[in-house]
């Protein structure tokens, strides 16, 4: 009892913890995801101490549905449609070879994995808005929870190596490759996401209890229709409608503009990450995952390289092609970092947009395509 009690605190209370201290040198470096996937890992590869199984199971299978209606509610899908036309081209351009990359190379893996269908959806989710689309698709599918933690083993280390790339001699490049950015002369980089500025501490308990009771009546009024329409859960619906939902949600201006959405979101994203980590077992997760790797590596270095192709032909600059590519590949939260190292703040806006707009679309896609493998 006492074990399954502390648990719990370190599942709700570490992610409070890391996105108050994110800017902490080695918290920074990690990123928030990975700093709290490590903490889960950690504390279930402790000797002796059991974790209850049951306990980490209810963080992972909760904290998604609710957190999808939160990352979108604060999204102008609008306003994106208005920025350059260079970034709404590159962006769909690593959509689309996100999907096909996807669909191609798992029939490639037909005969070693049984779920590869599965693995396709779920990658074409990951690699156009990020783990929260390849956490939802998973569980629309009915992925098993060793799974969830191979492929985000998986994705932690190519994800890894890809940003390390990026942030040292892939700027370089890709530069020569690609023409530079022609600034517009605007420097208008607030951020599109809803945030904590010029808030007090009650408000954004507030706040937080709000959103989270708004995405609550989400989840609701999915699982009520699902009631209606099937005999037993069907989970793909569910993912779909909350979706659809958190979308239509946002085209309400008073729902999108209120604080703390996105900030809200990632705290359940991040309570997922402790509770993930937490059934990980590092043997298994060593000696298992190669073949996820292989999978996953395969899809991410075909579709940024013809990715980068397509915009070579498209004519798109140098930083809308990686701000694109990094909003595809690892959403919102590693935009800013990288548009530091680009020395651009300008196509801050455009990447973060992007990154949101990829949560709204992955879903969709990413079901679809694992429906469509599966047929073939």
């Amino acid at each position: 009892m006492g074990i399954t009690v502390i648990q719990i605190l370190l599942t709700v209370v570490a992610p409070i913890l890391i996105l108050i201290y994110q800017k902490n040198k080695i918290i920074n470096f990690l990123s928030p995801v990975v700093a709290c996937y490590a903490l889960g890992i950690i504390i279930a590869n402790i000797p002796g101490l059991n974790l209850n199984v049951e306990v980490s199971k209810m963080a992972t299978e909760a904290a998604v549905p609710l957190a999808i209606p939160l990352l979108l509610f604060g999204t102008d899908f609008i306003r994106w449609f208005r920025l350059a036309k260079s970034t709404v081209i590159s962006f769909i351009l690593i959509v689309v070879t996100v999907c096909i990359v996807s669909a191609t190379v798992s029939l490639g893996f037909k005969d070693v994995l049984e779920n590869y269908w599965q693995i396709a959806g779920m990658l074409v989710g990951v690699y156009t808005g990020g783990t929260p689309n390849m956490t939802a698709i998973g569980m629309g599918l009915g992925v098993e929870e060793n799974v969830f933690i191979l492929m985000n083993g998986a994705d932690l280390l190519m994800g890894a190596s890809y940003l390390l790339f990026i942030l040292t001699i892939g700027i370089r490049l890709i530069g020569k490759f690609l023409p530079e950015f022609k600034s517009s002369g605007n420097n208008d980089h607030e951020d599109v996401m809803t945030c904590w500025d010029g808030i007090d501490n009650a408000k954004k308990i507030k706040n937080s209890i709000l959103l989270i009771l708004m995405s609550g009546a989400v989840l609701g009024i999915s699982l009520g229709l699902n009631a209606v329409l099937f005999d037993k859960d069907q989970v793909a619906f569910i993912i779909l409608v909350i979706t659809t939902l958190g979308i239509a949600a946002s085209f309400n201006t008073q729902i999108r503009k209120f604080k703390g959405s996105y900030e809200v979101g990632q705290y359940l994203l991040l309570v997922f990450c402790v509770g993930i980590g937490s059934m990980a077992n590092i043997n298994e997760l060593l000696n298992g995952s190669w073949v996820y790797v292989v999978f996953l590596g395969t899809v991410m270095l075909l579709s940024i390289t013809i990715h980068i192709i397509l915009c070579k032909f498209f004519k798109i600059d140098r930083d809308t092609a990686i701000i694109t590519s990094v909003a595809g590949i690892f959403g919102p939260p590693f935009v800013g970092p990288v548009a530091e190292q680009l020395k651009n703040r300008e196509i801050v806006v455009s990447g973060l947009t992007s990154g949101l707009v990829g949560y709204a679309v992955g879903n969709y896609l990413g079901i679809a395509v694992a429906y469509l493998v599966k047929g073939l």
